[in-house]
């Protein structure tokens, strides 16, 4: 029998044959593996995740760099392990309208749910104060703030 022969050979299986390993191999060479699993699964503890108001991270970030915690928001992005550039996005945050900011502040902080997030308060922080309170409306009447 030549190479090519024994190659289809393996490659045909009869009926009532178990393959173990990989079919192209020696026999000396072929695998078993054999797994155990348990009868029950067991359930993981439930997480309970804490939401941050933004506005309290900002203010508390801005404290850091004040108080000389950190020397700037490279340090502080280190400290806190997240990037430069979110530092800066949840920075900006503070140059809302002062209503808007006080405000939000109410909610406290944590927060029970995603009611408020940074990314959705970052498209207004360049807008016109007017369009900043139309916002804070519609925050207020959406989740009864």
């Amino acid at each position: 029998m030549n190479k090519k022969e024994s190659k289809k050979a393996l490659q045909q299986k009869p009926k009532g044959w178990k393959w173990s390993g990989s079919p192209d191999c020696n026999i000396d060479r072929t695998f078993t593996s054999t797994f155990y699993f348990p009868y029950k699964a067991t359930k993981t503890k439930s997480v309970t995740r804490t939401y941050r108001n933004p506005i309290h991270l900002a203010k508390e970030f801005k404290k850091m760099i004040d108080s000389g915690e950190a020397k700037n928001r490279a340090e502080l992005a280190r400290i806190k392990g997240i990037s430069r550039a979110r530092i800066t996005q949840i920075l900006n945050l503070l140059k809302l309208d002062t209503i808007i900011i006080q405000e939000l502040e109410k909610l406290g902080d944590p927060l029970k749910s995603k009611l408020i997030t940074e990314r959705m308060l970052r498209s207004y922080v360049n807008k016109s104060p007017q369009e900043q309170k139309k916002f804070l409306y519609i925050i207020k009447t959406l989740f009864k703030v």
